[in-house]
């Protein structure tokens, strides 16, 4: 009696659970449930009852904390989500809710701080707020774009910093040179007294070196590179005014010149090609991939690892993506028709048994058999009238979307495989051999394969392969009493060109299939009307058509580099640069080396005429005397020893006047030019001096005002 009682109690809180969820009351219900499964505890019905109703309420209260989380409503969320934890205790989905809700309200105070200091520019503190935020939620959104703000403004600073620090180096101080057969280590002391340039030159850089440059406002870091060019010279950079000059000789090179190491963690290439690409177009020696990783490590100058990362950069990019929208449509119509009489087609008689061997009717029986024993066939004579006509209409429709990359095939098949045997073997062993077959599938059904190939126009240009099988006939084989099947086939291969969005319709593939066949009477059968009555016509009409649509939509298109194409500077073969030797502000050049066999060849750009230079002192061209007391200046701290040091004379023009580098008493005492001398001919900018020849003072422009250079100009006695 008791557990009839407890049965009829639990059924009663199972009925009105169910009537209390069917009223939108959740709660009560989920209460009546555990009641009812608390009475019975084995009843399955019961248990599952509260779970599919724990899972639905849970579902929907973390749906409405996300909501709620979503909107800023943190209070709200983190109630919603103790209801869904009091719904179901054992839930892991609410415990990473609640857990998600605290990291973001972490995130959200530690983004608040880092704006904060963002707005006081103090950067490195409001960088480490960030990375406390991210590190309670990697995907925090404001956390993401306060991040990219604080790495702008860092950029910002860096640059400003670079800018100060490039207008205050002397390197990028503008300097007019004009120097005709100067000792190099003349010219580089020069440089040093009237820039502050500190150069310090190696033991091996040879002292006959000597250097003809005309350079007019150039910076004196191209100047530099210039004179350096010429004479197969190599510089290291130790801060904004001082360099260190030695020869550029493979062992100097490998003794100087500092390497760095980079590491490419590549995402859209494939490691061994970029280690091939870096081989053969940069020729970098030591270059190591990881395939597990797809990163590829190099160790080179730090030109050099510039101008790979470039190259890197520019390969290293998401290919494309298409979503092909597919519909495959086959139209099939069947008409079967079977209209007319059908008359008997055989008639026999047969006597009845006999009493010979066998059953066989003796001659004496065949001679006495009455009329009334013979039996006619068939058993049953009979008039059949058919009048059926069937009509079946059947679309069999295919509507499949697939996403692909760039240049890679995607296949649909969506059909049967149907098994055959393809062989059989025999295995004797001994008295009963062992029979074993070989068995294959057969793909039928509809079978497409496509490559699309995204084009910088944002078009796609798609290969179809297209085939349409079915099984059309089933053949038994006699021989081993196996199933053959005859597979009809309807293909097409085709390759277009589509816009993003265009729908391209393939159709035409037909096939039409007219089977007729008459049962006649003879004779009768064959006469125009009555003919009708006598005769039973049946046919088949079959009519299939295969359509196909097709409609590229474009995921992830070109980026912008990959359709404009990269331009990266290299430099030369023997050394790797990611800028092209110039001269910054416009200026001008005509140099060429004097110092032997190791002298490097002309400057590009410097194999042409020169161009006149105004102010410059031109060789062999007879100029106007100065007026009297023209020039006459104080004489520049260290001007005499730099120009008696050099075995080339130079005019040095500043701020302080215009004097002969060591030579102001003898161009004091310099005769004036001769009549000859004024007749001779103009000679090129490299030709011999006139004997006597004297320049004339050019004044110069204060150097300590804005933008004052330096001009260093040749003076021949």
């Amino acid at each position: 009696m008791a557990l009839l009682l407890g049965g009829c109690a639990a059924s009663q809180h199972y009925d009105e659970g169910h009537r209390l969820a069917s009223a939108g009351q959740p709660e009560q219900a989920l209460q009546e449930l555990r009641a009812a499964l608390a009475l019975e505890p084995n009843n399955a019905e019961y248990r599952l009852s509260v779970r599919n109703l724990q899972a639905t309420m849970v579902a929907d209260l973390l749906r409405t904390g996300e909501q709620q989380q979503q909107a800023g409503q943190f209070d709200a969320a983190q109630a919603t989500y103790r209801r869904a934890e009091a719904v179901d205790p054992q839930s892991d989905a609410v415990r990473r809710h609640l857990a998600g809700l605290n990291a973001e309200q972490n995130a959200r105070r530690f983004t608040t701080e880092a704006e904060r200091l963002l707005a006081a520019r103090r950067l490195p503190e409001a960088r480490e707020k960030l990375g406390a935020a991210l590190a309670e939620s990697p995907q925090y959104t404001p956390a993401l774009d306060l991040q990219s703000r604080v790495d702008a403004a860092a950029a910002d600073e860096e640059r400003a910093r670079e800018t100060r620090a490039n207008s205050q180096s002397v390197m990028n101080k503008p300097i007019s040179l004009q120097l005709r057969d100067a000792n190099l280590r003349m010219v580089f002391e020069t440089l040093s007294r009237v820039v502050g340039l500190n150069v310090i030159l190696d033991r091996d850089v040879r002292t006959d070196l000597k250097t003809t440059i005309f350079v007019k406002d150039a910076s004196v870091k191209d100047t530099v590179d210039l004179i350096l060019l010429q004479n197969q010279l190599e510089k290291r950079v130790l801060n904004g005014s001082t360099l260190f000059i030695y020869p550029a000789t493979p062992a100097k090179q490998k003794e100087y010149q500092e390497l760095k190491v980079k590491t490419f963690a590549l995402s859209n290439t494939d490691a061994k090609y970029v280690q091939g690409l870096l081989k053969s177009i940069l020729k970098v020696k030591d270059v190591m991939v990881d395939e597990k990783s797809n990163t590829v490590v190099i160790r080179d100058t730090a030109e050099a690892v510039e101008v790979a990362s470039a190259l890197v950069a520019s390969h290293d990019i998401p290919d494309p993506e298409v979503m092909l929208e597919v519909e495959v449509l086959e139209v099939s119509r069947d008409r079967l028709t079977n209209i007319g009489v059908k008359w008997p087609d055989s008639f026999g008689l047969a006597t009845p048994p006999g009493t010979g061997p066998g059953g066989a009717l003796t001659l004496r029986e065949f001679r006495h058999l009455p009329s009334g024993n013979l039996l006619v066939q068939p058993a049953q004579l009979g008039v059949n009238i058919n009048a059926q006509l069937i009509d079946s209409d059947a679309n069999l429709l295919a509507s499949p979307r697939i996403r692909v990359r760039h240049r890679e095939k995607a296949r649909i098949l969506i059909g049967d495989r149907v098994p055959f045997v393809s062989g059989t073997n025999t295995i004797a062993t001994g008295a009963s051999p062992i029979v074993s077959n070989n068995v294959q599938y057969l793909d039928v059904g509809i079978k497409l394969e496509v490559e699309p190939n995204v084009y910088a126009e944002d078009d796609v240009g798609i290969r179809i392969n297209m085939e349409v099988s079915n099984i059309a006939k089933e053949i038994a084989n006699k021989n081993t009493g196996d199933t053959l099947y005859q597979i009809g086939t309807r293909s097409a291969s085709t390759s277009l060109r589509l816009h993003d969005g265009e729908t391209q319709v393939l159709a035409g593939l037909l096939n039409d299939q007219e089977r007729t066949s008459a049962a006649k009477v003879p004779g009768l059968g064959q006469t125009p009307v009555l003919g009708r009555l006598f005769s039973n016509n049946s046919g088949d009409v079959t009519k299939t058509e295969i359509v196909l649509s097709i409609t590229p939509h474009i995921i992830r298109g070109r980026p912008a580099t990959a359709k404009r194409g990269n331009d990266i500077w290299s430099g030369t073969d023997a050394h790797l640069t990611p800028v092209p030797l110039r001269l910054d502000g416009g200026g001008t050049v005509r140099s060429f080396s004097t110092g032997g066999p190791s002298a490097a060849a002309a400057i590009p750009g410097a194999r042409p005429q020169p161009q006149m230079i105004p102010g410059a002192v031109i060789p062999g061209v007879v100029q106007p005397k100065p007026p009297a007391g023209q020039g006459s200046s104080t004489a520049q701290p260290g001007a005499d020893t730099a120009a008696t040091e050099g075995t080339g004379p130079a005019l040095i023009t500043n701020a302080t006047g215009t004097q002969p580098a060591g030579a102001q008493a003898a161009r004091a005492e310099a005769p004036s030019p001769t009549p000859d001398a004024a007749e001779a001919p103009t000679q090129n900018i490299f030709s011999p001096p006139a004997p006597g020849y004297m320049a004339p003072p050019v004044p110069q422009p204060d150097p300590r005002a804005p933008g004052a250079g330096i001009r260093v100009q040749p003076f021949n006695q």
